[in-house]
Protein backbone atom coordinates (compact mmCIF):
# COMPACT_ATOMS: atom_id res chain seq x y z
CA UNK A 1 0.00 0.00 0.00
CA UNK A 2 1.16 3.42 -0.56
CA UNK A 3 0.66 6.76 0.19
CA UNK A 4 1.27 10.51 -0.31
CA UNK A 5 3.48 12.40 2.87
CA UNK A 6 3.94 16.23 2.56
CA UNK A 7 6.62 17.31 5.01
CA UNK A 8 5.46 20.60 6.22
CA UNK A 9 5.48 22.52 9.31
CA UNK A 10 3.24 24.96 10.85
CA UNK A 11 4.82 28.52 9.84
CA UNK A 12 4.54 27.00 6.08
CA UNK A 13 0.86 25.49 6.73
CA UNK A 14 -0.25 27.48 3.66
CA UNK A 15 2.08 26.76 1.41
CA UNK A 16 1.46 22.72 2.47
CA UNK A 17 -1.90 23.15 1.75
CA UNK A 18 -1.18 24.78 -1.83
CA UNK A 19 0.91 21.50 -2.88
CA UNK A 20 -1.98 19.16 -1.38
CA UNK A 21 -4.60 21.85 -3.88
CA UNK A 22 -2.45 21.09 -6.91
CA UNK A 23 -1.65 17.15 -6.15
CA UNK A 24 -5.45 16.94 -6.15
CA UNK A 25 -5.74 19.28 -9.44
CA UNK A 26 -2.98 17.43 -11.42
CA UNK A 27 -2.71 13.56 -10.17
CA UNK A 28 -5.52 11.73 -10.99
CA UNK A 29 -6.84 9.20 -8.50
CA UNK A 30 -3.60 9.85 -6.07
CA UNK A 31 -2.66 7.86 -3.09
CA UNK A 32 -4.15 8.97 0.39
CA UNK A 33 -2.21 11.82 1.50
CA UNK A 34 -0.89 12.73 4.79
CA UNK A 35 0.82 15.89 6.88
CA UNK A 36 3.55 15.49 9.58
CA UNK A 37 4.75 18.66 10.88
CA UNK A 38 0.93 20.32 11.10
CA UNK A 39 -0.62 21.02 14.25
CA UNK A 40 -4.80 20.18 12.94
CA UNK A 41 -6.24 17.47 13.74
CA UNK A 42 -7.82 14.61 11.43
CA UNK A 43 -6.31 11.27 10.53
CA UNK A 44 -4.95 12.52 7.72
CA UNK A 45 -2.64 14.77 10.12
CA UNK A 46 0.22 12.46 11.90
CA UNK A 47 0.80 13.85 15.13
CA UNK A 48 4.40 14.14 16.62
CA UNK A 49 5.71 14.74 20.01
CA UNK A 50 9.20 16.57 18.37
CA UNK A 51 9.85 19.87 17.78
CA UNK A 52 8.19 20.93 15.01
CA UNK A 53 11.43 22.48 13.92
CA UNK A 54 13.04 18.80 14.23
CA UNK A 55 12.46 17.91 10.53
CA UNK A 56 14.03 14.68 10.88
CA UNK A 57 11.99 13.69 14.41
CA UNK A 58 8.74 14.94 13.00
CA UNK A 59 9.06 13.12 9.84
CA UNK A 60 10.63 9.84 11.43
CA UNK A 61 7.16 9.71 13.84
CA UNK A 62 4.94 10.20 10.74
CA UNK A 63 6.98 7.36 8.66
CA UNK A 64 6.62 4.93 12.06
CA UNK A 65 2.53 5.88 12.10
CA UNK A 66 2.41 5.16 8.29
CA UNK A 67 3.91 1.94 8.68
CA UNK A 68 1.24 1.18 11.20
CA UNK A 69 -1.66 1.59 9.44
CA UNK A 70 -0.29 -0.70 6.86
CA UNK A 71 1.73 1.57 4.18
CA UNK A 72 4.95 0.24 2.81
CA UNK A 73 5.71 3.13 0.07
CA UNK A 74 5.36 6.75 0.49
CA UNK A 75 5.98 9.41 -2.08
CA UNK A 76 8.07 11.87 0.61
CA UNK A 77 7.13 15.60 -0.80
CA UNK A 78 8.38 19.02 0.39
CA UNK A 79 5.72 21.36 1.35
CA UNK A 80 6.84 23.83 -1.82
CA UNK A 81 7.16 21.52 -4.32
CA UNK A 82 3.91 20.73 -5.67
CA UNK A 83 3.34 19.73 -9.74
CA UNK A 84 3.59 22.73 -11.89
CA UNK A 85 1.62 20.36 -14.76
CA UNK A 86 -0.26 17.29 -14.90
CA UNK A 87 1.31 14.21 -13.33
CA UNK A 88 0.94 10.65 -15.32
CA UNK A 89 -1.53 9.54 -12.92
CA UNK A 90 -1.00 5.26 -14.13
CA UNK A 91 2.62 5.53 -13.75
CA UNK A 92 2.93 7.14 -9.91
CA UNK A 93 0.36 4.99 -9.02
CA UNK A 94 1.00 1.63 -10.83
CA UNK A 95 4.22 1.16 -12.63
CA UNK A 96 6.69 3.07 -10.15
CA UNK A 97 5.42 1.44 -7.29
CA UNK A 98 5.86 -1.89 -8.71
CA UNK A 99 9.29 -1.18 -10.10
CA UNK A 100 9.71 -0.26 -6.58
CA UNK A 101 9.29 -3.44 -5.25
CA UNK A 102 10.46 -5.72 -7.86
CA UNK A 103 14.53 -3.74 -7.83
CA UNK A 104 13.77 -3.07 -4.13
CA UNK A 105 14.37 0.12 -4.15
CA UNK A 106 15.27 2.48 -1.54
CA UNK A 107 14.41 5.23 -3.04
CA UNK A 108 13.25 6.71 -6.86
CA UNK A 109 13.31 10.39 -7.62
CA UNK A 110 11.13 12.29 -9.34
CA UNK A 111 13.45 14.42 -10.40
CA UNK A 112 15.41 12.64 -13.05
CA UNK A 113 18.02 12.65 -15.52
CA UNK A 114 18.22 14.05 -18.94
CA UNK A 115 16.75 17.48 -19.51
CA UNK A 116 20.29 19.14 -18.71
CA UNK A 117 21.06 16.67 -16.15
CA UNK A 118 23.43 14.38 -15.87
CA UNK A 119 23.51 10.61 -15.30
CA UNK A 120 25.80 9.74 -12.52
CA UNK A 121 24.81 5.94 -12.39
CA UNK A 122 23.88 2.99 -14.92
CA UNK A 123 20.50 3.81 -16.85
CA UNK A 124 17.95 0.30 -16.98
CA UNK A 125 16.29 -1.05 -20.12
CA UNK A 126 12.45 -0.60 -21.37
CA UNK A 127 11.93 -3.77 -19.05
CA UNK A 128 12.80 -1.68 -15.68
CA UNK A 129 11.56 1.43 -17.01
CA UNK A 130 14.71 3.15 -17.97
CA UNK A 131 15.55 4.18 -14.79
CA UNK A 132 18.91 5.17 -13.76
CA UNK A 133 20.68 3.42 -11.26
CA UNK A 134 22.40 5.98 -9.41
CA UNK A 135 25.96 5.28 -8.08
CA UNK A 136 26.77 4.72 -4.24
CA UNK A 137 28.43 7.88 -4.79
CA UNK A 138 26.51 10.05 -5.50
CA UNK A 139 26.14 12.94 -3.41
CA UNK A 140 22.11 13.33 -3.72
CA UNK A 141 21.25 9.47 -3.49
CA UNK A 142 18.80 10.19 -0.52
CA UNK A 143 17.34 13.69 -2.08
CA UNK A 144 14.49 15.54 -0.76
CA UNK A 145 13.18 16.14 -3.65
CA UNK A 146 9.85 14.59 -4.45
CA UNK A 147 10.14 10.81 -4.37
CA UNK A 148 8.79 7.22 -3.63
CA UNK A 149 10.70 5.77 -0.71
CA UNK A 150 10.37 2.19 0.68
CA UNK A 151 8.84 3.34 4.77
CA UNK A 152 10.98 1.13 6.32
CA UNK A 153 14.63 2.04 5.12
CA UNK A 154 13.24 5.34 5.53
CA UNK A 155 12.97 4.72 8.83
CA UNK A 156 16.00 3.41 9.07
CA UNK A 157 17.92 6.19 8.02
CA UNK A 158 16.00 9.33 10.03
CA UNK A 159 16.96 7.15 12.74
CA UNK A 160 20.86 7.19 11.85
CA UNK A 161 20.48 11.02 10.76
CA UNK A 162 18.72 11.94 13.97
CA UNK A 163 21.25 10.61 16.65
CA UNK A 164 23.88 11.73 14.10
CA UNK A 165 22.68 15.34 14.52
CA UNK A 166 22.06 17.75 17.68
CA UNK A 167 18.64 19.71 18.39
CA UNK A 168 18.31 22.60 15.92
CA UNK A 169 20.55 20.76 13.62
CA UNK A 170 17.89 18.22 11.91
CA UNK A 171 17.02 19.93 9.26
CA UNK A 172 16.30 18.45 5.55
CA UNK A 173 19.41 19.77 4.45
CA UNK A 174 21.43 18.02 6.95
CA UNK A 175 19.76 14.68 5.84
CA UNK A 176 20.18 15.50 2.39
CA UNK A 177 23.97 16.68 2.81
CA UNK A 178 24.98 14.20 5.42
CA UNK A 179 27.98 11.42 4.37
CA UNK A 180 27.63 8.16 5.72
CA UNK A 181 30.07 6.27 7.58
CA UNK A 182 32.00 3.37 4.85
CA UNK A 183 31.47 0.94 9.05
CA UNK A 184 27.22 1.77 8.24
CA UNK A 185 26.99 -1.71 6.12
CA UNK A 186 23.37 -1.29 6.53
CA UNK A 187 23.74 2.62 5.19
CA UNK A 188 26.26 1.68 2.17
CA UNK A 189 23.46 -1.43 1.04
CA UNK A 190 20.96 0.99 0.55
CA UNK A 191 22.88 3.42 -1.04
CA UNK A 192 23.12 1.24 -4.31
CA UNK A 193 19.31 0.68 -4.41
CA UNK A 194 18.62 4.39 -5.34
CA UNK A 195 17.42 5.37 -8.48
CA UNK A 196 15.44 8.40 -10.51
CA UNK A 197 12.99 8.12 -13.37
CA UNK A 198 13.61 9.30 -17.07
CA UNK A 199 11.19 12.36 -16.98
CA UNK A 200 10.99 12.55 -21.04
CA UNK A 201 9.71 9.02 -21.01
CA UNK A 202 6.51 9.05 -18.71
CA UNK A 203 4.89 12.50 -19.63
CA UNK A 204 0.93 12.66 -18.85
CA UNK A 205 0.84 14.92 -22.21
CA UNK A 206 3.43 13.50 -24.45
CA UNK A 207 3.08 16.06 -27.60
CA UNK A 208 2.82 18.93 -25.58
CA UNK A 209 5.75 18.31 -23.03
CA UNK A 210 7.99 17.01 -25.43
CA UNK A 211 7.42 20.03 -27.27
CA UNK A 212 8.84 22.37 -24.68
CA UNK A 213 11.07 19.84 -23.99
CA UNK A 214 12.95 20.87 -27.68
CA UNK A 215 11.95 24.56 -26.77
CA UNK A 216 13.55 24.46 -23.52
CA UNK A 217 17.15 22.63 -25.36
CA UNK A 218 17.52 25.08 -28.13
CA UNK A 219 16.97 28.21 -25.11
CA UNK A 220 19.77 26.49 -23.48
CA UNK A 221 21.93 26.18 -26.25
CA UNK A 222 21.63 29.79 -27.17
CA UNK A 223 22.28 30.62 -23.65
CA UNK A 224 25.27 27.98 -23.21
CA UNK A 225 26.52 30.04 -26.24
CA UNK A 226 26.41 33.18 -24.46
CA UNK A 227 28.02 31.70 -21.35
CA UNK A 228 30.83 30.91 -23.20
CA UNK A 229 31.66 33.78 -25.05
CA UNK A 230 31.30 35.91 -21.77
CA UNK A 231 34.03 33.98 -20.08
CA UNK A 232 36.03 34.14 -23.22
CA UNK A 233 35.71 37.98 -23.08
CA UNK A 234 34.66 39.05 -19.66
CA UNK A 235 36.41 35.92 -17.57
CA UNK A 236 34.82 33.59 -15.18
CA UNK A 237 33.29 35.78 -13.07
CA UNK A 238 31.64 37.79 -15.55
CA UNK A 239 30.15 34.38 -16.53
CA UNK A 240 28.87 33.45 -12.51
CA UNK A 241 27.01 36.81 -12.85
CA UNK A 242 24.87 35.92 -16.73
CA UNK A 243 24.77 32.49 -14.78
CA UNK A 244 22.13 33.84 -12.24
CA UNK A 245 20.37 35.99 -14.33
CA UNK A 246 19.35 32.97 -16.96
CA UNK A 247 19.76 29.43 -15.31
CA UNK A 248 16.28 30.14 -13.37
CA UNK A 249 14.73 29.36 -17.31
CA UNK A 250 15.91 25.95 -17.12
CA UNK A 251 14.28 24.98 -13.27
CA UNK A 252 11.85 22.80 -13.77
CA UNK A 253 11.50 19.10 -14.68
CA UNK A 254 9.07 17.92 -17.21
CA UNK A 255 8.39 14.30 -15.96
CA UNK A 256 6.06 11.65 -14.16
CA UNK A 257 5.43 14.94 -11.34
CA UNK A 258 6.70 17.96 -13.03
CA UNK A 259 7.98 20.31 -10.87
CA UNK A 260 10.63 23.29 -10.79
CA UNK A 261 14.21 21.57 -8.51
CA UNK A 262 14.37 24.83 -5.80
CA UNK A 263 10.50 24.67 -5.10
CA UNK A 264 8.59 27.93 -4.46
CA UNK A 265 10.11 29.24 -1.39
CA UNK A 266 14.14 30.16 -0.80
CA UNK A 267 14.77 31.62 2.61
CA UNK A 268 11.35 31.96 3.95
CA UNK A 269 9.95 34.36 1.15
CA UNK A 270 8.71 33.50 -2.30
CA UNK A 271 11.92 32.15 -4.70
CA UNK A 272 12.25 34.48 -7.05
CA UNK A 273 13.30 31.97 -9.73
CA UNK A 274 10.03 30.35 -9.78
CA UNK A 275 8.24 33.50 -10.06
CA UNK A 276 9.97 34.73 -12.77
CA UNK A 277 9.83 30.57 -14.67
CA UNK A 278 5.90 30.90 -13.67
CA UNK A 279 5.35 33.88 -15.28
CA UNK A 280 7.60 33.41 -18.40
CA UNK A 281 6.05 29.60 -18.88
CA UNK A 282 3.64 28.50 -16.30
CA UNK A 283 -0.05 27.97 -17.04
CA UNK A 284 -2.53 30.76 -16.71
CA UNK A 285 -4.67 29.11 -14.28
CA UNK A 286 -1.54 28.58 -12.01
CA UNK A 287 -0.12 31.77 -12.34
CA UNK A 288 -3.49 32.98 -10.76
CA UNK A 289 -3.61 30.34 -8.24
CA UNK A 290 0.40 31.19 -6.88
CA UNK A 291 -0.56 35.19 -7.75
CA UNK A 292 -3.65 34.49 -4.50
CA UNK A 293 -1.16 32.73 -2.58
CA UNK A 294 1.67 35.09 -2.34
CA UNK A 295 -0.53 38.23 -2.61
CA UNK A 296 -0.06 41.25 0.58
CA UNK A 297 -3.40 40.37 1.54
CA UNK A 298 -2.97 36.36 1.84
CA UNK A 299 0.12 36.50 4.74
CA UNK A 300 2.13 33.39 2.81
CA UNK A 301 3.77 32.59 6.33
CA UNK A 302 1.61 31.62 8.94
Amino acid sequence: MIGILISTFERYAKIAHFTKQEIKKQWVGHPPLFFSGLLEQGERYLSFKSDSRDWMGVTLEAVIEMRHRGLTHAYLILDDHPPVGPCHDRFLNEVLPALARKLEAVYIGLLGYGQHRNVNGIVLGQENGFLEQCSPSYLWKFSLHPGLWNLEALEMILKQRHAAYCKGERTAWNFERHEDSCEDDLLQAFSSRCFRVCGSAFLQEPTTMKHQIRQEALRRFLIDIILFVTKKTCGLDARKAVEKKLLWHFGHYLGPYPLFWSGLMQQGKAHHGFTQWLKAYGSKQLQEEYKNLTSPDAQLLQ
